[in-house]
C-alpha cells in the first residue's frame, strides 16, 4: 500500500512547490470567508431582515446549502477523476469555480441578494472540490513518510498565505474611502483581490507535471465506480489493508468533522459571548494562523521522525485537552489563550490525516477516497453541530455541547489507532 516518491528531477521539485502553493492560494478563501464575507453578508446585504429572518440565519442556511451541494457533487466528480486520471483537470476547474464565486461576489451589488447567496455557495463548493484533488495529488509526488512532511509544509504555507491574504484584503477594505468607494464597494474590491490571489498562486499547479495514476481497473460509470469502491471497503476481510484503510477513513471523517465544528463554535463564541468587533476578530484569526504554522511543521516532523502513532496521540490528545480547557473560558484574555492552544494542534491533525489517507488509499482510487472523506467530514460535522446544539438546548449551558465534540474525537481516535 505504500508509494515510493519519484526521483526529484527538476519537474518533480517544481510539482512539489506547486502543490504546496495550492494550500497557500486556497487558504485566502478560508480566512476571508470567516471574516469579511460573513460581515458583509450579515451587516450589509441582509442587515435589515429583508427576507423576514435574522441575517445569521441566512448565513447558516447559505453554508448549509453549500455543504449539501458539495456532499452531492464531490463523490461523483472524484469517481470521474479516478476513471479518467483527471485529478489535475478537476482541480483546475474547481479552483476556477471557487475563485469565480468570489469574483461574482465582487461584481454583484448588495441589493442583488440572490446573486450574493449563489456566489458564496459557488465559492464554497469550488473550495471543497479543490481540496479533494489537492489531497489526491499528494500521492503522486510523495512516498509514505515523506507525505507527512509535505502535507505539513502545505498546511504551514496555507496558514501563512491565508494570514497575508487576509491582511491585504483588510487593508483594501480599510482604504475604501481613499479609493473613492463606499463601505460595500471597498469590501467587494477586497473579494476581487482575494479571487486574484487564489487564481494566481494556483497557476503553477495547473502547469506542473504530476505523475499519472496507477492504471488500476475502473467501472464503466462514476456511479458504478462509487458503488464498487464502497462495497470493496465494506466487504474487506478483517486484518486486510482495505479494512485498515476503511477504519482510518472513518476515523478521519469523525475527527475532521469534530474539528470543523469546534472551529465554527469558537468563532461563534468570540462573536457572541465576548462581543468582538470586526478588527478584533481579524486579529484573533491572524493569531490562530501564526501559531498554527509552526504547529503543523512540528507535527509533520514528529510523524516523519518517530512515526504516525505518537504524532496521532499528540494531536488527538491535544485536541481533547483544548476542548476540556474551553469549558473554563470566562474572559477575553482566556479566549486568546484558548486560541493559541487550539492553533498548536489545528494544522497538525489536519495535515497528518491528509497524509495518512493519501498514502493508504488503494492504488487508482485516491480521488474517490478523498471524495468520501470530504462527504463524511461534512456529514459528521453536521451531526456534531446538531449534538452540540441539542446538549446546549437541553442543559442551558453552552459548555455542555463540548461533550459531544470530545466523544466524537475519542471515537475517531479509537478508529485511527491502527496508524503505525
Amino acid at each position: 500500500m505504500t508509494h515510493q516518491p519519484p526521483p526529484l528531477s527538476r519537474h518533480g521539485r517544481f510539482a512539489r512547490r506547486a502543490w504546496i502553493l495550492l494550500d497557500w492560494a486556497a487558504s485566502a478563501f478560508s480566512t476571508v470567508l470567516i471574516t469579511l464575507v460573513v460581515a458583509y453578508v450579515e451587516n450589509l446585504v441582509f442587515a435589515k431582515h429583508v427576507w423576514g429572518v435574522e441575517a445569521g440565519v441566512i448565513w447558516a442556511w447559505t453554508l448549509a446549502a453549500a455543504m449539501l451541494a458539495s456532499a452531492v457533487l464531490v463523490p461523483w466528480v472524484a469517481a470521474w477523476a479516478d476513471r479518467r486520471d483527471g485529478h489535475q483537470r478537476a482541480l483546475i476547474i474547481a479552483t476556477c469555480v471557487g475563485a469565480g464565486g468570489f469574483l461574482m461576489l465582487a461584481a454583484a451589488p448588495p441589493q442583488a441578494r440572490i446573486a450574493v447567496v449563489v456566489a458564496v455557495v459557488a465559492a464554497c463548493v469550488g473550495f471543497d472540490v479543490a481540496q479533494v484533488f489537492t489531497g489526491s495529488l499528494l500521492r503522486r509526488i510523495a512516498g509514505d513518510r515523506d507525505a507527512d512532511r509535505l502535507s505539513a509544509y502545505g498546511f504551514a504555507a496555507g496558514y501563512a498565505g491565508g494570514a497575508i491574504a487576509l491582511v491585504i484584503a483588510t487593508a483594501v477594505f480599510t482604504a475604501h474611502a481613499r479609493l473613492g468607494l463606499d463601505e460595500a464597494g471597498g469590501v467587494r474590491l477586497a473579494f476581487a483581490v482575494t479571487a486574484a490571489w487564489w487564481l494566481v498562486f494556483s497557476v503553477p499547479a495547473a502547469v506542473a507535471r504530476f505523475d499519472h495514476g496507477s492504471g488500476a481497473r475502473h467501472a464503466a460509470t462514476p456511479g458504478r465506480e462509487l458503488g464498487a469502491f464502497a462495497s470493496s471497503l465494506c466487504r474487506a476481510a478483517p486484518g486486510s489493508a482495505d479494512r485498515a484503510f476503511a477504519a482510518v477513513l472513518g476515523g478521519a471523517m469523525l475527527a475532521l468533522g469534530g474539528v470543523q465544528t469546534a472551529i465554527a463554535q469558537f468563532s461563534s463564541l468570540a462573536l457572541q459571548r465576548f462581543d468582538l468587533d470586526g478588527p478584533a476578530l481579524v486579529r484573533l484569526v491572524l493569531l490562530v494562523q501564526a501559531v498554527a504554522l509552526p504547529g503543523a511543521i512540528i507535527v509533520g516532523w514528529l510523524s516523519t521522525r518517530f512515526g504516525r502513532r505518537p504524532a496521532t496521540v499528540l494531536c488527538f490528545g491535544g485536541w481533547i485537552g483544548v476542548l476540556v480547557v474551553a469549558w473554563f473560558v470566562n474572559s477575553t484574555q482566556q479566549l486568546y489563550g484558548l486560541a493559541v492552544l487550539l492553533a498548536l494542534v489545528l494544522g497538525g491533525i489536519q495535515s497528518l490525516l491528509r497524509a495518512a489517507v493519501a498514502v493508504l488509499a488503494p492504488p487508482g482510487h485516491a480521488g474517490v477516497s478523498f471524495g468520501l472523506l470530504q462527504v463524511g467530514t461534512k456529514l459528521s460535522g453536521c451531526a456534531a453541530s446538531l449534538a452540540f446544539g441539542g446538549l446546549q438546548l437541553a442543559t442551558g449551558s453552552p459548555q455542555s455541547g463540548l461533550l459531544a465534540l470530545i466523544a466524537q474525537l475519542a471515537v475517531g481516535w479509537w478508529l485511527i489507532r491502527r496508524l503505525s
